[in-house]
């Protein structure tokens, strides 16, 4: 009966009526359990400042992933590193037969976070407690302005870990797990908090005109090359052309180009490296990473927008091969899509 004070407000805000109690943590530093990792883990930050000259935040409970400076930020990268069990592995057989609910919170939440990225960190929890069935997880995220009038956003994990998205820079977060199974909710952990760091003041070129907004719409693509087939938006760009964007996550995505709104949106080709200039349609001031790598010979020849240099106006015809112009899969950006909060 854990959830019966709760009021589901949409898919993943909920109220309580139910006053909030965040309970000090464990001053034990829960390192996550990590697949050999290329860049280091530790529990402090490798460069004490951010970009911006603020102090990282740094508690027993917070650990951080280096990453090369001049690289973008990447959760595919930061998610690499965790070790992935699925949750029929780690429960006995002889102890599915409870019919009971998860009897303990989970412990030892842990936040990571890699330095020079505030837009996500991933909250990660030890197994369950030996006894308890769990067949999920619900994680709890607050802004420090909702975690005050106890409003608190929610999504579903069936692993011991979970990227949050979409963090606004220089923001008081607030973290608690709840475990489950088909008998019912389990405790809620004590909450944990964390301050992310400040935006990169280099890294994002504002257009004419100011923020750029990124709208939801399903536009007509063609899905045979790409990596990402999550979300879509959309915005209008200065150079009279939309572009489309395909999430991987947030920070990973596949461009496209086009005319029109209504029209298909096309992929964009690249003669002179492999669409690390591209990032300039997200208005990233970054050569970004862009992957899966292969040979223009490798590619089908299909239409779409190519260009050799950033800044030129592109042009439209056939990419791939029989041509000069790479296309790819997904990019890497730096910029978090959709970024405005």
């Amino acid at each position: 009966a854990q959830l019966q004070s709760l009021c589901i407000i949409s898919d993943y805000e909920f109220e309580t009526s139910r006053p909030l109690t965040t309970t000090r943590p464990s001053t034990t530093a829960a390192v996550p359990e990590v697949i050999s990792p290329e860049g280091s883990i530790s529990s402090f930050p490798g460069e004490e400042f951010d970009l911006a000259g603020k102090k990282r935040f740094v508690a027993p409970y917070v650990t951080y992933l280096s990453k090369d400076p001049s690289a973008p930020c990447s959760l595919t990268d930061a998610l690499d590193h965790f070790q992935v069990d699925s949750l029929d592995e780690i429960i006995p057989n002889d102890m599915r037969k409870s019919d009971l609910p998860p009897q303990h919170p989970p412990r030892n939440i842990t936040v990571v976070a890699m330095e020079g990225c505030h837009s996500f960190v991933i909250v990660d929890w030890d197994k369950a407690t030996p006894g308890d069935v769990v067949t999920g997880y619900l994680v709890y995220s607050a802004s420090y302005e909702d975690f005050i009038r106890n409003k608190w956003s929610t999504q579903a994990s069936s692993v011991t870990h979970l990227p949050i998205e979409n963090l606004k820079p220089n923001t008081r977060y607030y973290f608690k797990v709840q475990a489950k199974n088909p008998h019912g909710y389990g405790p809620i952990s004590p909450s944990v908090s964390f301050v992310t760091e400040s935006d990169n003041p280099l890294l994002v070129v504002r257009p004419p005109g100011g923020e750029p907004i990124w709208i939801p719409f399903a536009f007509k693509h063609d899905p045979s090359y790409t990596d990402c087939h999550g979300r879509q938006y959309v915005k209008r760009t200065w150079y009279r052309k939309f572009v489309g964007v395909v999430l991987c996550n947030s920070l990973r995505y596949k461009i496209y180009l086009s005319d029109n709104l209504k029209d298909t949106f096309y992929n964009i080709g690249d003669s002179w490296g492999r669409g690390e200039d591209h990032c300039q349609f997200v208005d990233s001031h970054l050569d970004g990473r862009t992957g899966p790598q292969s040979y223009v010979e490798a590619l089908p020849t299909i239409q779409g927008y190519f260009r050799q240099y950033r800044q030129e106006p592109v042009s439209f015809g056939n990419i791939g091969f029989g041509t000069p112009y790479y296309y790819v899969g997904w990019y890497e950006c730096g910029v978090s899509i959709p970024g405005k909060w």
